[in-house]
């Protein structure tokens, strides 16, 4: 009587297929550091079109400024409630507060501060702009 030889097949008749848990393993690490480097990467970029936005919505609002000044050769008085977004940007979630500071009839400011946040703190950019188009980031 002859033995039946045994197969590394399984009981359907084809080869064993299948990953190892070392292949796995090696996966998921390789996951991991590539996600560790991304995601801030994303981050910076999200910050960045955040801000560009926020200066934008800066920019239009002393665009409006100024032609209020050209009708009364003042700024007191500009509506800035109806031409400022109030927040950055107006359609979405907003990431930055718009504000007008030091408002008089020669000169203003206008703040975006980051929203939950304050200028005061470093980690913190606001972004400025005067009436003579100056540009500050603190």
């Amino acid at each position: 009587m002859a033995l039946a030889r045994r197969s590394c097949r399984g009981s359907y008749g084809a080869a064993a297929r299948g990953f190892t848990l070392l292949e796995l393993l090696a996966v998921v690490a390789i996951v991991g550091v590539l996600s560790a480097i991304a995601y801030p990467l994303y981050r910076g970029y999200v910050e960045d079109a955040a801000q560009a936005q926020a200066l934008a919505d800066l920019r239009a609002c002393a665009l409006a400024m100024e032609a209020h000044f050209t009708v009364g050769f003042t700024y007191a008085g500009a509506d800035t409630a109806g031409v400022c977004p109030a927040a950055s940007p107006p359609d979405g979630t907003p990431r930055y507060a718009i504000t007008v500071e030091d408002l008089s009839a020669t000169t203003y400011t206008l703040r975006a501060t980051p929203i939950g946040e304050d200028c005061a703190s470093d980690a913190t950019i606001c972004i400025e702009l005067n009436q003579r188009g100056t540009q500050t980031l603190r």
